[in-house]
């Protein structure tokens, strides 16, 4: 692997080890913005110049910004604004991070630097349903007041995490039921040896759960869905914003909830760090090489 020169600017634990892991790989790093990450070499933030002079890859957060313009620096004592870091981004760069907004692109697009959104990269997302499954585990586990082994969970959507989630829980010895809205993906459940619930049936299966797991992002566990489902039923969504669930009608009914965001970064960082190094390899890859 050539040899080029990293910036890696803010992020949470994932970047941090996403910079070990490419100094492993003796490339060239330097960081800004991690400072309370509870590591030594990263206690003192070199001056933001300096970390972006003769950078090749700059890569920033997931998701690149915090609230008011800032960049999502949440193990720094520092707050830095956008417009200081589009301001000193050298020219025909590889900007790399998640969920950049479309005038972040326009504004580096000014300076020939190529803006990657690493949340649109495949790869990254497939390899990420792990951890945020095993994640799922870890607290159903600690929040059903009963084993796995022998329990009923529905897993709402069939995509990346619900069909690794599914086999999964398999493994722990539950009865899974998976819903889907497509016939295809209705088949597959049924060929894993899963239950399968049409998801405009949901209504009519949920309640019977001991759990229900959602994975898709827009609401489809309505309120009326919510009044068939048992009380002690416990609720999970793992998608992301706006989340699946009607969280206030939960709320009044009594159900224990929990909206878990980001769980890769949270359960298993150095693994989505891996994750992340790989994909930016092959993005680089993609490009030519030319960064």
């Amino acid at each position: 692997m050539y040899r080029r020169k990293y910036a890696v600017i803010g992020g949470d634990m994932r970047n941090v080890y996403l910079a070990e892991l490419l100094k492993k790989d003796y490339q060239y790093v330097e960081i800004y913005g991690f400072d309370k990450s509870g590591k030594p070499w990263a206690i003192k933030n070199s001056p933001l110049d300096f970390v972006l002079d003769g950078a090749r890859i700059i890569v920033g957060g997931i998701p690149l910004l915090s609230e008011n313009n800032y960049l999502s620096m949440p193990l720094s004592r520092e707050k830095l604004p956008l417009g200081e870091v589009l301001e000193k981004v050298p020219q025909n760069t590889l900007f790399i991070a998640g969920k950049i907004p479309d005038y972040v692109i326009e504004k580096l697009a000014e300076k020939q630097v190529k803006c990657i959104d690493i949340v649109d990269r495949e790869e990254l997302a497939v390899l990420n349903a792990v951890p945020t499954a095993e994640g799922a585990i870890h607290i159903l586990l600690k929040e059903l007041p009963m084993t796995l082994m022998g329990s009923r969970i529905l897993i709402v959507g069939y995509g990346r995490v619900g069909k690794i989630l599914s086999k999964m829980l398999q493994g722990f010895g539950v009865e899974v039921w998976a819903a889907a809205r497509k016939y295809s993906d209705i088949a597959w459940i049924e060929a894993q040896g899963f239950k399968p619930v049409p998801i405009h049936q949901l209504a009519r299966y949920v309640s019977d759960m001991d759990a229900i797991v959602n994975t898709v992002p827009a609401l489809v566990i309505t309120k009326e869905i919510l009044e068939k489902a048992r009380n002690d039923c416990f609720l999970l969504d793992l998608a992301s914003i706006p989340g699946g669930i009607d969280f206030k009608a939960a709320e009044n009914f009594g159900f224990k909830v929990k909206w878990e965001l980001g769980l890769p970064g949270k359960v298993a960082p150095l693994t989505a760090g891996d994750i992340i190094r790989r994909t930016i390899y092959n993005i680089i890859e993609e490009e030519g090489g030319r960064y």
